[in-house]
């Protein structure tokens, strides 16, 4: 009865053993098959085990290429860091730049819009303005030349009808020296011609108009000293109005020629105006173009900061994608390293490689 025991013992510690074997070997092909890194270890074991070295020194080596490996990704880890800290700095000069640009845009276009633009019509429509004040001022200064032409011929007619009515007065006058010889008539006729005559050169001022009908109602009589006295009377009248005549046409003329002076001065300041607003376009339109060209500029400058803002995270999106997929073969590379070490440190290991060893 022990023996039969024992015996099953035996072969339950065998059978046990077997299985711990074909587990090791099965560990071992899936190491050596997942990645090149564990069948690297693997063949390491492989060869460490043909040539019979010291267990401890695999172990050792295996160990080694795990800490290897976490350096190559703290390393890879801190070059990454490197490159985002670089990019971060480039990119943060480029949107600087960007930005700047966008501002000098914005504020170049509204004082495009809202200052020279403006400014620009408006003295477009003070130079009309002033265009239309000098057409006026040229106007006025025909119109006035033609009334004082016409007014200094009506004077001049009147002076002259007052010099000739003055004149036949005179003529009258003599006349009248007939009647003192009683000669009335050789006086008569002529008297009343001459009479009718003054009355039609000074017909159309109403203040002779009782002298002369005075003097029709005395042309037939023999009242000679009536009629003498309002021949006098009817003279200085008339040359009382005939040196108004000549004064009012000479104030005219003067302040014609006052008024020609104020005419002549507005028009030279309006020259100047015109001169001025032409020179104040001509400088707005100037700073317009150089403010379109500036704006033009600078929209250029945006759209290379945009296109270097873009290319800058294309590329690091590049190494980002890069990096990512290093890290993760790297990972997956350590956790089959971390596998084999385990593996190595394992008995089914140690009696995997015994059983090779035996063979």
């Amino acid at each position: 009865m022990q023996k039969t025991i024992l015996t099953l013992l035996i072969v339950m510690c065998t059978t046990l053993q077997v299985q711990e074997l074909q587990q090791a070997n099965k560990q071992f092909d899936k190491l050596s098959q997942d990645s090149p890194v564990g069948k690297f270890l693997m063949d390491l074991a492989q060869i460490h085990t043909e040539v019979q070295g010291p267990l401890d020194d695999l172990k050792e080596t295996i160990e080694k290429f795990y800490e290897n490996l976490q350096d190559s990704i703290s390393q890879l880890d801190a070059e990454f860091q490197s490159k985002q800290a670089i990019h971060l700095k480039v990119l943060q000069n480029y949107e600087s730049n960007q930005q700047d640009a966008q501002i000098d845009i914005a504020q170049s276009q509204d004082q495009l819009d809202n200052i020279l633009t403006r400014n620009k019509e408006n003295i477009e429509k003070r130079l009309k303005q002033i265009q239309q004040n000098i057409n006026d001022n040229r106007s006025n200064i025909q119109r006035d030349k033609l009334q004082r032409n016409q007014q200094k011929d009506q004077n001049i007619e009147h002076i002259h009808e007052h010099q000739q009515a003055t004149t036949s007065i005179d003529e009258a006058l003599s006349l009248v020296q007939g009647l003192n010889n009683g000669n009335i008539a050789f006086v008569e006729a002529p008297m009343k011609k001459t009479i009718d005559y003054i009355k039609q050169k000074v017909n159309s001022r109403e203040e002779y108009a009782p002298l002369i009908d005075a003097l029709i109602s005395l042309s037939g009589t023999q009242d000679t000293k009536q009629i003498k006295e309002m021949l006098n009377k009817l003279r200085n009248q008339i040359v009382d109005s005939m040196i108004q005549l000549t004064s009012d046409e000479n104030d005219a003329q003067k302040m014609y020629e006052e008024r020609q002076k104020q005419l002549e001065s507005e028009f030279q300041e309006f020259q100047n105006q015109v001169n001025q607003a032409t020179y104040d376009l001509a400088s707005i339109s100037g700073r317009i173009d150089q403010e379109k060209e500036f704006t033009k500029q600078r929209q250029s400058d945006l759209d290379m900061y945009n296109n270097q803002i873009e290319m800058e995270n294309n590329n690091f999106a590049a190494i980002t994608g890069l990096y990512n997929e290093i890290r993760s073969v790297r990972l997956k590379e350590l956790k089959i390293a971390e596998d084999a070490k385990n593996f190595a440190y394992s008995s089914q290991f140690r009696e995997l490689l015994q059983s090779k060893l035996n063979k």
